[in-house]
């Protein structure tokens, strides 16, 4: 995919963070920045990587997206389990 041009993806925003997507000569470059008052958005890391690992980077991230899921799922089994229980009264 050699070219000149870089494609620009819209970024994910949160309220202090946003993620950046581009590609350009074979290279993904992923950008975090940070907002800060009076200054704005400022870039904290970049990671550049060869347009051929993105299939390898989406696995890995769907894997720990799946993972956290599960134990959100089972951690929140739990706590309805918990809370689901009834207490008898005592007969004093």
């Amino acid at each position: 995919m050699q070219s000149n041009t870089a494609t620009k993806f819209l970024p994910i925003v949160s309220d202090d963070k946003k993620l950046d997507v581009t590609l350009s000569d074979d290279q993904a470059v992923i950008r975090l920045s940070t907002w800060t008052d009076d200054l704005g958005w400022c870039g904290q890391k970049t990671l550049s990587l060869d347009v051929d690992m993105l299939d390898d980077l989406h696995r890995v991230i769907t894997a720990a997206r799946l993972k956290l899921n599960r134990q959100k799922a089972e951690t929140h089994g739990e706590e309805t389990k918990a809370s689901s229980v009834l207490q008898f009264p005592s007969l004093r």
